[in-house]
């Protein structure tokens, strides 16, 4: 009788035992970055997604001197006017100022400068470029360009908790901020092979795969720092795929019962065939 309540006893120990070291095993599968507090940042100027095809772009130009720079701004749009291919950005007492749709080609056309193809610039860019057309050869002093980015969005997809389309007023989004505004990951989200799948100013669609439990993944700044219209897709892991009736620790619990139960089995056949 007393070996029979050591032997239950000796299992019951085991089971606790597997049972916190299954635990353990699963969550150093879940936070992101790990150790990244012992990563080696790089430098990095503040990052600005490029132009392109299909972007809404506000421009102004302003200058000191009064009236130059009114011919580079488009004019007013009078208020209760609509148009499906115009974002406003610039509101009034007067109306609306329209913004430029760039096209296929990765052009707009511009006050006065004509067809400017922007396409694969950054924001900035774009800004000096615009000034370097405006200064000296219309006005006499360096012109004021504001350029700003009307459509940035990135759509996040797949096992996170609220799937969708998030936008962002400042034209800047990285992973972790698509991440957060999906609500996060759940915890079958696969966090070592997340898709990203970008289109970039020549149309063609790339594809990437990162793995955002490296420590290092924030000195990819490609990756890290998202372009409009990216979609990132975040995998089902296996424990999952192949237990959908079922989350993983219930799917665990059930294995590790069975196991317990036949090894128990085992054991008291063999001390009954002992006796």
């Amino acid at each position: 009788m007393m070996i029979r309540y050591n032997i239950k006893f000796l299992l019951a120990a085991l089971i606790v035992t597997l049972s916190l070291t299954t635990s353990c095993t699963v969550y150093k599968k879940l936070p992101y970055m790990q150790q990244a507090e012992n990563a080696e940042l790089l430098q990095t100027t503040s990052h600005q997604p490029k132009v392109m095809p299909n972007d809404v772009l506000s421009i102004t130009v302003n200058s000191n001197i009064e009236g130059a720079a009114a011919s580079f701004n488009m004019p007013l749009v009078p208020s209760g006017i609509s148009n499906v291919m115009q974002t406003s950005a610039i509101v009034g007492a007067g109306g609306s100022l329209q913004n430029y749709l760039v096209d296929q080609n990765g052009n707009i056309n511009f006050p006065v400068l004509g067809i400017l193809k922007v396409a694969g610039m950054t924001l900035q860019e774009v800004q000096n470029y615009i000034s370097s057309l405006i200064f000296p050869q219309y006005i006499s002093e360096s012109p004021i360009v504001n350029v700003r980015l009307l459509n940035f969005q990135v759509a996040v997809l797949g096992e996170v908790n609220s799937p969708g389309t998030y936008s962002s007023s400042t034209g800047q989004m990285t992973v972790l901020d698509a991440l957060a505004a999906a609500g996060d990951m759940t915890i079958y989200g696969k966090r070592d092979n997340i898709l990203l799948v970008r289109t970039d100013e020549n149309g063609k669609t790339k594809f990437f795969r990162f793995d955002i439990q490296d420590k290092n993944f924030i000195n990819n700044h490609e990756l890290f720092f998202l372009q409009q219209n990216d979609k990132l897709y975040v995998e089902t892991n296996k424990a999952k795929g192949n237990n959908s009736a079922f989350g993983t620790m219930q799917s665990m619990t059930l294995s590790i019962i069975g196991t317990s139960i036949s090894v128990i089995s085992l054991v008291l056949t063999l001390i009954r065939f002992a006796k």
